[in-house]
């Protein structure tokens, strides 16, 4: 199980960024724990970004698949990619074992085109063991910065955190929404979501985009701890607070925006 977030960014010329959010934890049953799994993935070429909740095994093995398929594909006059996702995960899934089966959701966010002409996109694929069956359902963008869909066992924990942080005066932006994310995973509410934050996002120019997070004074990348002469170049840092964050020093970067708690 797991606590994920999609949310989208919103400047006064309308939608600038999709983000996914998750926890790092894997649980097997009660007994057993790992807190650094990764749940979050973004294209290195193309405009596409996932995320996934529920069963594992699948997710963990088809999500890379398919950002490999998108990041080699070719372009429509559109601006869309070649690739059918709900198409790519149904064939994944056909001769996928019947006995291992189960609930699992995933979360593909997209842009089309590029710059103000380009068009965010948000597909959440999810399977019901109980009856068999995968869905699809198409997320409305909003006019505001809002949290677009929030899922998993820890998702009333993130609801919750979520009501405060829109009462305070940083209501209806990202970083409040990243900011009750990180608050519900350290309250522990969810023994099922633990472990670093994981963050993904898109803009309306460039690929997709895997955030270096640093958690508790500690860096961590795909929810895997970095060691201190281990920095990833080329990536943008954020912490709990979504400030910009020098990699390197773990502090906000000189220059940009200070977030206040709540």
């Amino acid at each position: 199980m797991t606590s994920i977030v999609a949310w989208a960014g919103v400047d006064t010329r309308g939608v600038s960024s999709v983000y996914i959010g998750s926890d790092s934890r894997i649980s097997w049953g009660a007994r057993h724990t790992w807190d650094q799994g990764r749940k979050v993935f973004a294209c290195a070429s193309k405009p596409s970004i996932f995320g996934y909740w529920g069963d594992v095994l699948f997710p963990a093995l088809a999500i890379p698949v398919l950002v490999d398929r998108i990041d080699k594909a070719g372009i429509s006059p559109s601006g869309e990619t070649v690739i059918n996702v709900e198409q790519a995960v149904r064939s994944l899934w056909r001769d996928y074992p019947s006995k291992e089966r189960r609930d699992v959701g995933i979360i593909h966010a997209a842009r089309h085109g590029d710059g103000m002409l380009g068009k965010f996109a948000i597909s959440i694929l999810t399977y019901a063991a109980s009856s068999r069956t995968w869905k699809t359902t198409q997320v409305n963008m909003p006019h505001s910065s809002s949290l677009l869909r929030v899922a998993g066992s820890g998702a009333a924990a993130v609801r919750a955190t979520h009501d405060l942080w829109q009462a305070s005066s940083a209501r209806n932006t990202s970083r409040a929404i990243f900011s009750a994310f990180c608050e519900a995973l350290r309250s522990g509410n969810d023994a099922h979501s633990g472990g670093p934050p994981q963050l993904v996002g898109i803009y309306r120019i460039g690929a997709g985009r895997m955030y270096g997070v640093v958690h508790n004074g500690q860096r961590y990348f795909a929810g895997s701890h970095l060691p201190g002469n281990e920095i990833p170049e080329g990536i943008e840092w954020r912490n709990e607070l979504f400030e910009r964050i020098d990699g390197h020093k773990k502090q906000r970067l000189v220059g940009a925006q200070r977030h206040s708690p709540r």
